[in-house]
């Protein structure tokens, strides 16, 4: 059988959403596919074992039961790690990313992976880092014409530097309501709607617990959320029906997305041509912005007007649920996720990485040599 390593946990706000999105995956792959968990704990530590497919595990977090892992550059395998000795256990065939959040999503796996020569079923580096920091995803959306809220950024030195005066510069640019959030981060940790100068003080010191940079919008009001997600299969977009998440909050918050807070309409119930026009919106972003795997993106909704709000490269529950309520069909999903995932690794290896003969040089002309070193 083939072996996938399934990344999930990590150093990270959002650790136990990934354990259920990874130990879903994992739980789900079959067939010709062998799941390998690899568990990445809160201080980055990594661990594999069957054990860490069964959600029951991470109640008492029995770690004499699962074994230390590590993977190495250029080595596509997975390594148990004990006592400063390692021990090579298998050769990965593919990988699939399951961190959500900072030191996973943010494109840190994807470049472990691609030194080790691991293929991955996920985002790429740049991919994964344009998504995951929204001033990025602000410039990099703006280069490919996709329409989003009018924004500042706000950094944590400026703002305990000066507190008073960046609240009031914020407000004097963006206005009021407006809406602070980390700039790394996802599932609506730390963001805040503001409808005041006082309650912008608050929201600044929440978002700064978690980030060194804060995002601040322009609030909308009466508007609509909706969802949609796109994979690549066979070379094909493949693009999801729209989704529109309910909330009785002003926003959604941790719980309306991983409890039971948001009643979910799907499809949603939006005119046809504005869901044509997301799921054109979401194809285009998912090609110009290079990405692999799935991906989903969020929109608001106002008087017609789409706003593309976040791109989740590595979404809860890898968004199979705007694909299929089964978990059979999830499965092949999966298989054509990773497969993908392959062809691109193929793809990356066939370019050439040299060009002609060493440009290193050590020997001293006069004048010196270009690119050795020059002797004065």
């Amino acid at each position: 059988m083939k072996n996938v390593l399934v990344f999930f946990g990590g150093a990270s706000s959002e650790h136990d959403v990934s354990v259920v999105t990874g130990v879903m995956t994992a739980n789900c792959l079959g067939g010709k596919y062998n799941a390998v968990p690899v568990y990445i704990d809160r201080e980055n530590r990594w661990f594999t074992g069957d054990m860490l497919k069964d959600l029951s595990w991470y109640k008492t977090e029995n770690f004499k039961a699962v074994q230390k892992a590590a993977v190495f550059a250029g080595d596509p395998c997975l390594y148990a790690v004990k006592k400063n000795r390692i021990k090579p256990l298998l050769r990965a065939y593919c990988a699939i990313n399951c961190l959500h959040g900072l030191n996973g999503e943010d494109g840190s796996l994807a470049g472990i992976l691609r030194l080790s020569g691991i293929p991955f079923a996920s985002p790429s580096i740049f991919s994964s880092a344009a998504s995951m920091d929204k001033y990025s995803t602000k410039i990099a959306l703006k280069g490919i014409g996709v329409k989003t809220l009018r924004y500042v950024k706000a950094d944590r030195e400026e703002y305990y530097a000066d507190r008073a005066k960046v609240v009031k510069e914020t407000v004097g640019k963006i206005g009021l309501p407006l809406i602070v959030k980390p700039s790394n981060l996802g599932s609506s940790i730390g963001i805040t709607l503001v409808k005041s100068e006082e309650e912008l003080f608050d929201a600044f010191d929440l978002a700064f617990r978690f980030d060194a940079s804060a995002i601040v919008e322009v609030a909308l009001e009466n508007f609509r959320e909706i969802n949609c997600a796109c994979y690549r299969s066979d070379g094909k977009c493949v693009v999801s029906e729209t989704e529109e998440p309910v909330s009785a909050n002003d926003i959604l918050t941790f719980e309306d997305k991983y409890g039971a807070g948001a009643e979910r309409k799907f499809p949603a119930d939006i005119p046809e041509n504005v869901s044509g026009k997301i799921k054109k919106i979401t194809e285009d972003v998912y090609r110009k912005l290079g990405f692999t795997g799935v991906i989903r993106i969020d929109y608001l909704l106002k008087d017609g007007v789409v706003y593309l709000n976040e791109i989740n490269s590595v979404p809860g529950s890898l968004a199979y649920y705007l694909f299929t309520d089964s978990t059979e069909n999830f499965s092949v999903m999966l298989g054509e996720l990773i497969e993908e995932g392959i062809k691109e690794h193929n793809k990356y290896k066939s370019n050439v990485f040299s060009y002609g003969k060493s440009n290193l040089s050590f020997s001293f002309g006069k004048g010196g040599t270009k690119g050795g070193v020059t002797k004065k």
